[in-house]
């Protein structure tokens, strides 16, 4: 059956089943519960099905049913469910979740947020635009190192498992892609409290890239601007650094002694 690709749903399909193959084998699924957020046609889902114990693909698009339902009648470990990703409850899926997807761009980071937030799932492999990879796995002093690039290495280990051209999907999209690998950190980082400074601080720290911590915590917070140079003195910091030359390490400990309210 022959099937448009809907540009509203961001659909571009990867067909190269080596490459299709090698994402599978470096996601470590084997006999383990698989989220697939958008299968598509089903190009990767067959061989996610080959390797995991379980697999639950969740599909926007209904027009793709046709396709997608021999796949699903030829293994009795795949259920495809026809809803939005977004707003469903992971929960009800297992306590151990392993998700491997070709994401649309359009929503590529509500979906890695989703996947953060939630508890069930340990480890994400994901295709995205490469200029988000590039911002995920960003050092502190580079230009694409951002709010995205701290958080991410808060909550897990993040790294690029390979690039992929624009040329090898269908329809063709503008911009290359990457596969990425985030595995969750067993445990927080931060207490309960701490971690709420720090997502907020954070935030607020690269609100403006071109001004200084101390003029966007100022802004956020309306703390005066010479109790703020103190603080981050007293902490060994620069009064005029700015958040793209700041490490997690130093976001972790900056968030255990905020003396202010938020």
């Amino acid at each position: 059956m022959q099937h448009q690709a809907k540009k509203r749903y961001g659909q571009n399909f990867l067909r190269d089943k080596n490459l299709l193959k090698k994402i599978v084998n470096e996601s470590h699924i084997k006999d383990k519960n698989v989220i697939e957020v958008g299968p598509g046609q089903g190009a990767l889902t067959s061989f996610l099905a080959e390797q995991a114990k379980h697999v639950t693909c969740f599909e926007i698009d209904q027009s793709l049913k046709p396709i997608l339902d021999p796949i699903e009648e030829a293994y009795d470990h795949l259920d495809i469910v026809y809803a939005d990703f977004m707003e469903q409850d992971l929960k009800a899926y297992g306590n151990e979740l392993h998700v491997v997807a070709n994401v649309p761009y359009y929503i590529t980071t509500p979906i890695i947020f989703k996947l953060i937030e939630t508890k069930e799932i340990k480890t994400a492999s994901l295709m995205i635009q490469k200029e988000v990879c590039d911002r995920l796995i960003a050092v502190p002093g580079t230009k694409a190192y951002n709010n995205l690039s701290v958080v991410m290495s808060y909550f897990a280990k993040v790294y690029k498992m390979m690039d992929v051209k624009r040329h090898m999907f269908v329809p063709k999209p503008n911009v290359d892609s990457a596969v990425i690998r985030i595995e969750k950190r067993e445990k927080p980082l931060l207490n309960d409290a701490q971690e709420k400074i720090f997502l907020d601080i954070v935030k607020t720290a690269f609100k403006q890239k071109r001004k200084t911590l101390v003029n966007n915590w100022f802004e956020a917070y309306q703390i005066p601007k010479n109790d703020l140079q103190n603080f981050l003195t007293e902490h060994q910091l620069d009064v005029n650094i700015r958040a793209e030359k700041v490490t997690l390490a130093e976001f972790l400990a900056i968030a255990k002694v905020w003396p202010y309210d938020l």
